[in-house]
């Protein structure tokens, strides 16, 4: 796996993985999965992956920033309602929990 470089790598990694969780679940739902499925299912997780972190480049680069953030995958979902929804109570979620192990962290440190 030396001679590949960096994005190879990266497709290498993402069809191992679709190959190991399609065999998980076809398991869980006691159904097979050939082959051919489970590799042309890694390729359009590959190239779905490829263009999502294109536009969310693009997306931050539009606002003049040269981080990603959750506004930018909020963005990214705008046509599909209800993954807007979900992203979006993950996001705010996630930023109650920053700002409360903000709180914990200050609170121990006030009392050291």
């Amino acid at each position: 796996m030396d001679i590949l470089n960096h994005e190879e790598k990266l497709r290498v990694t993402i069809h191992s993985d679709v190959h190991k969780i399609s065999k998980e679940v076809a398991e869980q739902i006691n159904m097979e999965l050939d082959e051919l499925s489970t590799s042309l299912i890694a390729e359009l997780i590959w190239k779905k992956m490829k263009v999502i972190s294109q536009d969310l480049e693009q997306f931050a680069k539009h606002a003049k920033r040269t981080t990603i953030n959750a506004e930018d995958v909020k963005l990214l979902v705008r046509r599909n309602p209800s993954l807007k929804a979900n992203i979006s109570k993950m996001a705010d979620e996630a930023v109650v929990k920053k700002k409360r192990q903000s709180k914990d962290k200050e609170a121990e440190e006030m009392a050291t």
